[in-house]
């Protein structure tokens, strides 16, 4: 195939052939992974997971606790009144904009500051909590003798403290003390 119109300055016509080469399938399959790999971190992964544990997996086993124990083994006095005024799509929602406020908050507070390490502690303490949640939901759902939820409470918080404290010990270990900004 030629172009026509391109010469050279001899007059010669140029000659053009295109080369179309076959893109392997490796390729097809890899470079979508690839970059969701390279746009997905750690501090998304922990988002996520604290959403789906604390705010979602927690309030639709709530409702399922719920449903076969009755509203009176829910502790939680405001997930009973939800429960009861608006049925399992009032608890689900309620605790999934928790969640969201929640994480709003610290959304906020990890986009003025640099503490990498510290936002990240809490984010795992409260996926933590989530789960731990979720777990002694299920628990009291197959009549099994769930952990107390002082218990349940008390250990979140001393989690979320310990996560804390570490993460602000790394933030100081690794950034700089003029890349720190506390505004």
């Amino acid at each position: 195939m030629t172009k026509r119109g391109q010469k050279t300055l001899t007059g010669e016509e140029i000659k053009f052939t295109p080369t179309v080469k076959p893109v392997p399938l490796k390729d097809i399959i890899f470079i979508p992974i690839q970059y969701l790999l390279s746009t997905i971190n750690l501090r998304k992964i922990l988002y996520s997971s604290s959403f789906l544990s604390y705010g979602f997996g927690d309030g639709v086993t709530a409702t399922y606790m719920m449903e076969k124990t009755g509203v009176s083994h829910e502790v939680n006095p405001v997930m009973r009144f939800m429960y009861a005024n608006s049925g399992k799509q009032g608890v689900i929602t309620l605790k999934m904009w928790i969640a969201l406020v929640i994480l709003f908050l610290v959304w906020i507070i990890s986009r003025k500051t640099n503490l990498y390490w510290t936002i990240n502690g809490f984010l795992f303490a409260l996926t933590i909590g989530g789960t731990m949640a979720i777990r002694a939901n299920l628990m009291a759902a197959y009549g099994m003798s769930p952990p107390s939820p002082g218990s349940v409470i008390s250990t979140f918080l001393v989690m979320v403290i310990l996560f804390v404290m570490i993460g602000d010990l790394l933030d100081k270990l690794y950034v700089p003390a003029r890349k720190r900004s506390f505004n």
